[in-house]
């Protein structure tokens, strides 16, 4: 062996990575003794936990959390204090997220989710009710949802939950929320108040048509009929065909599509999908005359009551904080805590309440994850109110849609 050579070799060393090397081994030493005075920190916030159990006092002492995270900053070198307090934050997010498992292994909501029935595959049969008619979106959304489906229609939603809630028909579809006009709220806010739940959900492009009688112009069109959905995904194409066209709100756009078919006007048209112009006896004058060509609904497949199926990989839920500063964040850390990964955040007034909103979320996890469950038992006791809406798989990958 040459020894000259290796030592030559030793020699042309960066400085810089010999430098790198050390500087790594410094920081994996100072990170074990960091962990350990973490978990000996935790042994005392257990204590403390007894304490608390003891006297009734609450878990969250704001003015303590702040004065700690000042004192912490204050303490810093001062090139490092703005990175202290979030540092900090953290760790007080971690202490409480530990006491409160302490104190409160289970709670109303984790007890109610540990008890929904699990079941295997979704059923392909059964009787549904949605709103609309033959060629409606509903309509298809039911049919990819429930290939099987026995529909009954409904003329509102409204009626559609009130079917389901009566144990009429087994499930209902109702649209959620679309990629141009947003989170369609009435349907969450009829979902939560007649305590039903979301079992089930597709996404279907919504691929919007003009469509009028056999022998109709462009030019002769003085009133467009549509659901309200359909007429707000298309504002911009009325718009550059008249500003002052009337637009008439129907109950979906297959019945806009029967209005004009059955009307004895020739300056009316619908705005509704290309298979209603068949079953109807209508022309499409205009395709896809959506603003948005990527508009895409996710409906909602849902039941009376709970069930988690095999396929279930996602949970919906409505928030309500309380209204004081980092509220919500406390809710965020707590959820990021568990690493459970949170797919949508949206806020929605509350009636009656001024300025204060509540949050429908949906998060990546079901009642049947461990972490999931310790979110349920964890998560209600740092907010004003938490309910489970449904747990759910969405069947749109490898559809077609329309």
């Amino acid at each position: 062996m040459d020894t000259n050579k290796t030592d030559a070799a030793a020699d042309t060393t960066p400085e810089h990575v010999v430098d790198l090397v050390r500087s790594r081994e410094r920081i994996d030493e100072i990170d074990k003794k960091i962990v350990e005075l973490f978990c000996e920190r935790m042994d005392v916030v257990k204590d403390v936990a007894v304490y608390k159990a003891a006297t009734g006092k609450a878990v969250f002492d704001a003015e303590r959390e702040r004065q700690k995270i000042e004192r912490a900053t204050a303490q810093a070198d001062a090139k490092y204090g703005e990175f202290v307090a979030p540092l900090f934050t953290m760790l007080m997010e971690l202490s409480r997220s530990y006491q409160d498992r302490q104190l409160h292994p289970q709670s109303e909501l984790s007890r109610f989710v540990s008890s929904i029935p699990r079941k295997g595959a979704f059923p392909q049969k059964a009787r549904v009710a949605c709103q609309g008619a033959l060629g409606s979106w509903a309509y298809s959304a039911t049919k990819r949802m429930v290939p099987g489906a026995d529909i009954d229609f409904e003329d509102t939603w409204e009626g559609v939950c009130d079917k389901v809630a009566a144990g009429e028909a087994d499930f209902g579809v109702m649209p959620l929320e679309n990629t141009t006009t947003g989170t369609v709220t009435r349907a969450w806010d009829l979902l939560h108040a007649k305590g039903l739940y979301v079992v089930r959900s597709v996404n279907l492009r919504i691929d919007q048509c003009l469509l009028a009688k056999p022998g109709t112009k462009l030019e002769d069109i003085r009133e467009v009929f549509s659901h309200e959905q359909g007429l707000r995904q298309c504002a911009s194409y009325l718009e550059s065909l008249d500003a002052g066209m009337r637009r008439s709100i129907r109950e979906n756009t297959a019945s806009a599509a029967r209005a004009v078919a059955q009307s004895e006007r020739t300056d009316v048209a619908a705005i509704a999908s290309a298979d209603c112009a068949e079953l109807y006896g209508l022309e499409v004058l205009v395709p896809s005359i959506q603003d948005m060509k990527e508009n895409l609904t996710r409906f909602a497949c849902f039941a009376k009551s709970p069930v988690v199926y095999d396929e279930a990989d996602r949970t919906s839920l409505m928030l309500i904080t309380p209204h004081e500063p980092g509220s919500l964040f406390r809710v965020i850390s707590r959820f990021a805590a568990l690493g459970i990964n949170m797919a949508k955040l949206e806020s929605r007034p509350i009636p009656g309440r001024e300025f204060e909103f509540m949050f429908y979320l949906d998060v990546e996890s079901t009642p049947k994850d461990e972490v999931f469950m310790k979110a349920a038992a964890q998560i209600p006791y740092i907010s004003e109110q938490l309910h489970f809406l449904g747990s759910y798989a969405d069947v749109s990958q490898g559809s077609e849609g329309r």
